[in-house]
């Protein structure tokens, strides 16, 4: 991946999808205090939009460290050092106590998990007593859409429909329904919609 172009271009042009889904997170899990965990949360793009419309003390947790670096930059630029972290780390395996999380967030990385059935068991592990998830992927509203296009007209640059429509491959297409009854998860709602795949599980 190219960490820095990656980095650019969601700190820019994509903002708007990060705020919708940060908007639609906030208004799903009605949680807006305590501890916030962003699974395979790259730069920090989803977790410092809904860091920004909550009191949330963020942790961006990724399995790259050049990922979190990035992180770590853009938690400076958006002067939220005093609520946000990073940590390294597998989603399967994640490195923190049993209930240390009131919210677990992540857009986009589910399909590079290699057990997802695992990772998912070890969100709902970390989850706090009433806590809940918002965990998925999706390319935002066919509105967001013409807004990142927009954004990148206004910028010069290339627009990729088939990029710009694509969802992240065959890995959103899995049967999460079993994959979270394998792991004896079962208070759960799977939203499924025009702008993507999300669990929400609660513990």
């Amino acid at each position: 991946m190219d960490f820095e172009h990656y980095d650019e271009q969601s700190r820019t042009v994509k903002q708007p999808l990060y705020d919708y889904y940060a908007q639609k997170a906030k208004a799903h899990t009605d949680i807006t205090d305590g501890y916030c965990l962003d699974v395979g949360s790259n730069g920090g793009y989803f977790g410092l939009a809904l860091a920004k419309i909550t009191n949330l003390h963020m942790t961006f947790f990724d399995i790259a460290d050049e990922a979190l670096q990035k992180a770590q930059k853009n938690i400076v630029e958006d002067g939220l050092q005093q609520r946000a972290t990073t940590l390294l780390g597998d989603v399967h395996a994640i490195p923190l106590e049993d209930e240390t999380m009131d919210i677990v967030i992540s857009r986009g990385s589910i399909p590079f998990w290699e057990d997802p059935a695992l990772a998912l068991k070890e969100i709902y592990r970390v989850l706090k007593k009433g806590g809940k998830t918002f965990v998925g992927g999706g390319k935002g509203t066919p509105e967001i859409k013409e807004q990142i296009e927009e954004n990148m007209r206004a910028r010069g640059q290339e627009i990729d429909r088939e990029a710009m429509n694509k969802m992240h491959g065959d890995g959103m297409k899995r049967d999460y329904d079993a994959l979270l009854k394998s792991v004896g998860i079962y208070d759960y709602v799977i939203h499924r919609g025009q702008d993507g795949i999300w669990i929400q599980m609660y513990r």
